[in-house]
């Protein structure tokens, strides 16, 4: 039997208040064995991109990356936000450490086709093997959503989607569980009603939803993005809150 590891990507919405933060990352570091950190935080980085005169357009709540943005992103997310979750994993005594995909060349991308959201990138390869020694070495990897196109640029990566594509990658290896964690208990059936949690959600289930425009906008790339988890060797997928992450039986369970 393959180890166990639990691949958790957390919402920026979580990232941007304080005592959620808290929350989620004392929830985080109490999860046994391997695990693996991918965050985001769209809002921060809007905030200090004004402040410094940085516009980002947003097409489907997704940032059109040009070159000012990029930096704006490699510096909040390569900086500010990992720096801050090391510290208070540390302060949970996980011995955590703040990366690129470009750092030990962890995660290889090319840019969109189409280009519309300019220098955005979608996964080519993972270095499993480099992952795989800092987990061995227990070491908690958290991964800003900046790779690398193996000549020299930067790219920035929508997070539900690297979330599941490191976790594809590494399904051979180990046993993969995935959270997506967000300020949701977890995929509601009426999105007025925070208790209406769907516990299991299937696919021919999400697609009547999908159809009845109950789940849509950017739920829709976070659930694709499970479902080809699950389709690609991922053991389970979750979608909870960080005040459930303690007991995974809540929230949404996605199954094939």
């Amino acid at each position: 039997m393959n180890e166990k590891l639990t691949i958790v990507k957390v919402s920026g919405k979580i990232v941007e208040k304080a005592d959620e933060l808290r929350t989620f990352v004392k929830s985080f570091a109490a999860i046994k064995g391997r695990k693996l950190l991918i965050f985001s935080g769209n809002m921060m980085a809007q905030e200090i991109g004004n402040k410094l005169g940085i516009k980002t357009k947003l097409i489907n709540d997704r940032p059109v990356v040009d070159e000012a943005t990029l930096k704006l992103l490699t510096m909040v997310y390569g900086g500010l936000v990992s720096r801050l979750f090391v510290s208070l994993l540390q302060g949970y005594k996980v011995n955590a450490i703040g990366v690129t995909g470009a750092d030990m060349n962890l995660v290889t991308s090319s840019r969109l086709p189409d280009g519309k959201l300019g220098d955005t990138g979608q996964v080519r390869h993972v270095n499993t093997a480099g992952i795989a020694r800092l987990l061995d070495d227990g070491i908690v990897p958290v991964l800003a959503p900046i790779t690398h196109d193996g000549r020299g640029n930067l790219l920035f990566n929508e997070t539900d989607a690297l979330a599941a594509e490191i976790a594809r990658a590494l399904a051979l290896r180990y046993d993969i569980t995935i959270i997506y964690c967000f300020e949701k208990n977890g995929v509601l059936l009426n999105p007025e009603d925070g208790d209406s949690v769907i516990a299991v959600l299937r696919r021919t289930q999400y697609k009547a939803l999908r159809d009845m425009d109950i789940i849509k906008d950017w739920f829709v790339n976070k659930l694709d993005n499970a479902f080809a988890a699950i389709d690609h060797g991922v053991k389970e997928v979750i979608i909870t809150s960080p005040k459930q992450m303690d007991s995974l039986d809540k929230g949404t369970h996605i199954k094939g």
